[in-house]
């Protein structure tokens, strides 16, 4: 189940191309509306390219956000509190103990309101809910097992009651 949600919970960098009234492409950077300008094909300058790259590279692209939240723990679970090796691999960490967890999981995404309709609620919902640093956390791989079927089996046991935000 998990796997569905992920492969549709994606917002392509396509998705950003915007157009005027008369049908012409704009400049894909979300606060500028000019006409995009040769040689940047989507944008209208050097400086629109560089800062909506910038920033959907850091909010959209899940292995920078995945490196930033094991970097801002210190490559250390946050349940069991033991630290593990890393390593380097082209600009991500990567380590084969280490897992990012959502602490609200993902899939209460809309019983917490959000949706994924329009490219507005999309950027929403990933850079407020799935995306946020502050519902990440650096875990183990065990403890992240424990802590998913601890979740699971809450969810079967309540179903119908509501949301469930215990997660410890």
């Amino acid at each position: 189940m998990l796997s569905g949600l992920r492969s549709k919970m994606i917002v392509y960098i396509q998705e950003f191309d915007k157009y005027d009234n008369s049908g012409k492409l704009l400049c894909r950077n979300t606060k500028c509306t000019n006409h995009p300008v040769l040689p940047y094909k989507k944008y209208c300058s050097k400086k629109c390219n560089r800062e909506f790259r910038r920033w959907y590279y850091h909010n959209f692209f899940w292995d920078r956000v995945r490196s930033d939240i094991f970097r801002r723990d210190g490559y250390t679970c946050q349940i069991c509190k033991k630290e593990f090796l890393f390593k380097y691999r082209r600009k991500f960490v990567r380590s084969a103990n280490l897992e990012c967890d959502h602490i609200i999981p993902r899939s209460l995404y809309q019983q917490l309101g959000y949706k994924y309709d329009t490219l507005e609620n999309k950027i929403k919902v990933t850079i407020e809910f799935f995306h946020n640093h502050s519902n990440l956390r650096t875990v183990c791989r065990d403890c992240h097992k424990q802590v998913t079927s601890t979740f699971l089996s809450n969810k079967f046991k309540k179903e119908g009651q509501g949301i469930i935000l215990e997660n410890s």
